[in-house]
């Protein structure tokens, strides 16, 4: 499968936030991604090719970005 493919097949997903964020301490805990998108560079404490999950979250109604492979599906 490529990366588009994949990229397509993870929106509109169910997820929930890593615990790790605010918003999730905040109990805005659940969302669906809207978007994800890859690092293209060395940013900080992330490695080259990382997958970003911009998330709709259902509570609040805002949108947070997190690591896609920290998201668990719901």
């Amino acid at each position: 499968m490529t990366y588009t493919e994949q990229r397509i097949a993870a929106t509109r997903k169910r997820v929930q936030i890593p615990a790790y964020t605010d918003r999730w301490m905040m109990g805005d805990r659940y969302g669906c991604v809207m978007k994800v998108t890859r690092t293209r560079k060395q940013n900080g404490s992330l490695p080259a090719e990382t997958e970003i999950a911009i998330v709709l979250l259902d509570k609040s109604g805002k949108t947070v970005r997190v690591l896609l492979a920290d998201c668990t599906e719901v």
